[in-house]
């Protein structure tokens, strides 16, 4: 999910691909401004202030995180693109993208904890969640395998990177296999040949979005998500001429084809963000379009601000409500509300600038050597 792209210029230096960026800042704090919105306490005194297409639409910005699957499976199918898999390999790619999701992941845990215990014990305040804390709990949080183990979630949002670390494993070992098991188009390069790739990849892909996305109890597991994370895998492979553009569009012609006649409005934005990045990429704009500072700023704390936004709005929403008499006027609580998401990007920073960023130079080091 924090996953960034550096793609050589002319000049030999590097440029990001700052369209993927922009759209994952607008994704990130979409998902923030929802949790804000969407668990407010009742009875919602905003409703009352804001007009209501608003409302309707603040209650739809959990579609970011669609929006992340995509763009997590073309950062990977591009991070791939020139690695030969041996069971070392393996472990370092997958391994460096845990140096980076893990400290600020065990971080927010850590967090969420104190504040739990904080609000329980001194300040009166609503619980961030409110069954009971085993051993269990926070072992298969740290694990990630939280939902996997059905134990309930610490905090909101946090499932995806249970289902992200799943999708690096698959999608490595998928790569690795076709590689070694099927012919390759040029036998000096890594990348193997389209039929291979849609043999393995395309099959489970169509399955997960017409069958297992549609089922509660696969939520848990990659399948439930990998047709989403296979859209953008197939954007890279086709913008880097590995699949050609013929089959891309008989597949999304065939994806939309589903959607006409089985109707998911989250496969409706996965495919028009799918769509956007392949117009982004043929027209050459993939590394201007979306590049706006303050973009590329709320792109940059992303993950973090996708960690630690709903237990800071937890307690700040809880303090404000407090300070009015537990009846906010729809005037203040819109203000409370506010400053929560001003509050939560702050903390995206911080949690940013002290343990992500070193995370993610450590990451670094590490692919170097």
């Amino acid at each position: 999910m924090n996953q960034t792209t550096d793609t050589p210029a002319a000049d030999g230096s590097t440029s990001r691909f700052s369209f993927l960026d922009g759209l994952r800042g607008l994704a990130a704090l979409g998902i923030a401004v929802y949790h804000i919105w969407r668990y407010e306490p009742s009875p919602y005194p905003t409703i009352q202030f804001v007009p209501a297409f608003v409302d309707w639409l603040l209650l739809r910005t959990w579609i970011g995180v669609q929006v992340l699957l995509v763009i997590s499976g073309f950062v990977i199918a591009y991070s791939m693109r020139n690695l030969w898999v041996t069971p070392r390999e393996v472990v370092v790619f997958v391994g460096r993208r845990l140096v980076r999701l893990i400290p600020p992941y065990w971080a927010t845990l850590l967090i969420v904890i104190v504040l739990h215990w904080a609000c329980s014990a001194w300040w009166n305040l609503p619980l961030p969640f409110d069954e009971s804390l085993p051993v269990k709990r926070v072992l298969a949080h740290l694990a990630f395998l939280q939902d996997v183990l059905e134990q309930p979630a610490l905090s909101a949002g946090i499932w995806t990177i249970c289902i992200e670390v799943q999708f690096y494993v698959v999608a490595v070992l998928g790569w690795g296999l076709i590689q070694r098991l099927l012919p390759r188009p040029d036998k000096s390069l890594p990348r193997p040949a389209a039929w291979g790739l849609l043999l393995l990849f395309a099959p489970l892909a169509f399955v997960s979005l017409v069958h297992w996305s549609r089922l509660d109890h696969t939520e848990p597991w990659l399948t439930h998500f990998f047709g989403l994370f296979f859209l953008g895998m197939l954007t890279w492979w086709t913008l880097d001429r590995v699949i050609p553009t013929a089959v891309y569009i008989v597949i999304l012609v065939a994806v939309t084809a589903q959607l006409v006649w089985s109707w998911k409005f989250e496969q409706s934005i996965a495919l028009t963000a799918t769509l956007a990045i392949f117009v982004a990429g043929r027209s050459g704009h993939l590394h201007d379009w979306l590049n706006w500072r303050w973009l590329q700023y709320l792109a940059k704390i992303s993950y973090s601000l996708y960690l630690i936004h709903y237990p800071v709005s937890h307690v700040l929403t809880s303090f404000g409500w407090r300070c009015c008499g537990n009846s906010p006027t729809p005037l203040q609580a819109t203000l409370i509300l506010t400053g929560c998401l001003v509050a939560s990007i702050g903390a995206g920073h911080f949690l940013y600038l002290a343990v992500e960023r070193p995370s993610i130079q450590l990451a670094e080091r590490l692919k170097r050597r």
